[in-house]
């Protein structure tokens, strides 16, 4: 499987049934009802499937990025799905300068739009991508 395949809500169920107390962390961290958990980690996958994809360091919104820390909390079952569909162990590398991040953040948001269509506002921010920057920064691409 590749990780166009991570584009189905199955993946993001599936994880959730192997690990559900991933559940409880998702509702705590991203202020949200359990039965939202499987679309947070339907959108952590899928920046993970374009930080996969891209030749440059990308950076998510940060409910997005909050939802991606309390994955990788969840280290097996995190360290398995990298294995599976990117080959790699996908780091979360904090770092760079706030008109860097927002630029990255542009640049995952058009990704995004390009690959998925128009990004969820409850997950992504408001319509403008220049207001909203994880404060962790960027996600590394290719090794």
């Amino acid at each position: 499987m590749g990780h166009a395949d991570l584009d189905r809500p199955a993946v993001a169920a599936g994880l959730l049934r192997a690990k559900p107390v991933l559940v409880d962390k998702l509702v705590a961290a991203c202020d949200l009802d359990p039965a939202q958990a499987p679309r947070a980690v339907l959108e952590v996958l899928r920046f993970l499937s374009l930080v996969a994809e891209a030749d440059q360091s990308l950076t998510p919104s940060p409910r997005v990025d909050d939802a991606w820390h309390e994955m990788i909390l969840c280290t097996r079952e995190y360290a398995d799905l990298c294995a599976q569909y990117f080959g790699r162990f996908m780091h979360h590398d904090p770092g760079g300068g706030d008109a860097l991040n927002r630029a990255r953040f542009r640049e995952t948001i058009r990704r995004y739009t390009l690959r998925f269509g128009t990004p969820d506002p409850a997950w992504w921010g408001a319509p403008s991508p220049l207001s909203a920057t994880a404060d962790c920064g960027p996600c590394q691409g290719p090794p």
